[in-house]
């Protein structure tokens, strides 16, 4: 692996691309916090945020959402279906 050296220039725009993605966990961990009444379904938890509507918050063995799973629902009922048809597709393994 070869060495690369940055300029001044290089250093600071990186810095303040980490201050900004550190600023964006900070939002998102606040928002997280006014989730409640979190539950778990095969491996999948999800809650409801201050406005009324779902959302999942994480899911076992994965780093991310699946794009099934981003964005607000209306019910904790789409969100069970949705997740067991994913699981059905084999695009998420259901926790034992």
């Amino acid at each position: 692996m070869k060495i690369v050296e940055l300029t001044q220039s290089e250093l600071r725009a990186l810095e303040e691309r980490r201050s900004s993605l550190d600023a964006i966990d900070c939002d998102i961990e606040d928002k997280n916090r006014l989730i409640t009444g979190i539950r778990d379904y095969k491996g999948s938890e999800y809650g409801m945020n201050q406005y009324g509507l779902y959302q999942v918050l994480s899911v076992h063995g994965r780093s991310s959402l699946p794009v099934e799973l981003e964005g607000t629902f209306t019910a904790p009922r789409q969100i069970t279906q949705m997740i067991d048809t994913l699981i059905t597709e084999g695009k998420l393994i259901e926790s034992k």
